[in-house]
């Protein structure tokens, strides 16, 4: 599982993009969760499913402030909302390595 800053170079089908923008990262919450989503995993026991097949990655802004601090699932367009480490584990369990989006922490458009 990578947590990077990068602009592209996945040749992964599917990634989660955490945005760190100003608006996002209030206080510092998604570094927060960015650091402990990667402790979480490195510690999993399924660690070993999730390398290789899941790529999360840090964004600058994704130019979406409402809802914040927000992720989005390139290239499927789904925007989430509501994260904490154990909803992020959940959209890269489900959505990224199952093709399920999480439903209950998908953000509605308006």
């Amino acid at each position: 599982m990578c947590v990077e800053d990068t602009t592209d170079g996945s040749t992964l089908s599917r990634r989660l993009l955490v945005c760190t923008g100003p608006c996002c990262n209030k206080g510092g919450i998604s570094d927060l969760l960015l650091t402990e989503l990667r402790a979480t995993l490195l510690g999993a026991e399924d660690f070993d499913d999730i390398v290789g097949k899941a790529s999360c990655v840090r964004r600058s802004c994704l130019g979406k402030c409402t809802g914040e601090p927000l992720a989005y699932v390139d290239p499927d367009g789904v925007w989430y909302h509501k994260l904490s480490v154990e909803n992020l584990l959940l959209i890269l369990k489900h959505h990224i390595l199952n093709e399920r989006p999480v439903q209950s922490l998908i953000l509605e458009e308006d």
